[in-house]
């Protein structure tokens, strides 16, 4: 999953890169290719690198609850 998503991002970057400098034939191609890069990075690259980088991690330690701010704010005062 981690080389998949490197090797995307490069593809993304490329092509957009490339739509960016290379001069086409349709007037407004270049500007499609690049919207569609930025959809893909948004919809599909960025969740599955969302899913890749958490998903072994527990819910609860993201989560703020009483106990944890209590914990916060003794760690504040010791200071």
């Amino acid at each position: 999953m981690k080389y998949f998503l490197i090797i995307l991002i490069i593809v993304l970057l490329g092509v957009g890169i490339f739509a960016y400098t290379y001069e086409f034939a349709e007037e407004n191609f270049d500007k499609k290719v690049i919207g569609l890069c930025i959809l893909t990075f948004s919809f599909i690259w960025m969740p599955l690198f969302i899913y890749h980088r958490y998903k072994n991690k527990k819910k609860e330690d993201f989560i703020l609850t009483k106990d944890k701010l209590k914990e916060m704010n003794d760690f504040a005062r010791k200071e």
